[in-house]
């Protein structure tokens, strides 16, 4: 997460879609950053509602509707395939590491995907991901935050920004998964995008402006959780 006040614009960390690259490229100029713990670097819009807007206006003034808040998101599969590569990685492979359930070299993706689609319960931790749009919603179902911007196309972020600060964005790759060719089979596919259906739907209906169409709202929802009395 990053707020730039003078910009009026807050940046939600979407896990495995570049935001970390960007946080750092923007830090220098930024009134709150957030790089860790990941509970809070990647806080989902309902909790920045609860806890962070009433901060920011208590300490600046701004109430909600004066500041965007906007956030990435990346196409559903190719976002579980990052998650997939990342955690690869042979230190995860280890009883001593963190979490050493999260080790996905043993599985294929096809796997990892069937895995992801059980009930939480039945699912191994390596599979316990959210939604590629998680951090945007203020409902099941249902976007909170002013702008989503496709991940395939950061451009109109990064033209919001330089316009909104008058300086360009130079960011350098960070947190980079292992390269490698993945496969998934018909049946992966069809029970993934069914289990992600909303997810899927949003993704093909971003636009390079980062504006969300009015069905991925909440009808009559007023979410101006630190709005004036």
């Amino acid at each position: 997460m990053i707020f730039l006040y003078r910009a009026k614009l807050l940046i939600l960390s979407q896990p495995k879609t570049g935001t970390t690259a960007l946080d750092n490229a923007l830090a220098h100029r930024a009134s709150i950053v957030v790089n860790s713990p990941p509970e809070m670097k990647h806080l989902a819009y309902r909790k920045f509602m609860k806890f962070v807007a009433p901060w920011i206006r208590a300490q600046t003034g701004l109430t909600r509707k004066q500041y965007e808040v906007v956030s990435v998101m990346r196409e559903p599969i190719d976002w579980l395939g990052s998650w997939y590569r990342y955690r690869t990685r042979e230190r995860l492979n280890n009883p001593d590491a963190d979490r050493p359930g999260n080790y996905t070299g043993n599985v294929s993706f096809d796997q990892f995907i069937l895995d992801v689609c059980k009930p939480k319960r039945e699912q191994p931790s390596y599979a316990h991901i959210n939604s590629p749009c998680s951090v945007a919603l203020n409902g099941e179902d249902s976007v909170g935050i002013d702008r989503i911007f496709p991940y395939e196309d950061m451009s109109g972020l990064y033209e919001l920004i330089e316009e909104r600060t008058g300086k360009s964005v130079d960011t350098k790759q960070m947190n980079v998964s292992p390269e490698m060719k993945l496969e998934i089979s018909d049946e992966a596919r069809a029970r993934i995008k069914e289990k992600l259906a909303f997810a899927f739907e949003l993704h093909g209906s971003l636009r390079k402006d980062g504006f969300v169409d009015s069905r991925f709202r909440l009808k009559g929802n007023n979410d101006e959780g630190d709005a004036e009395d």
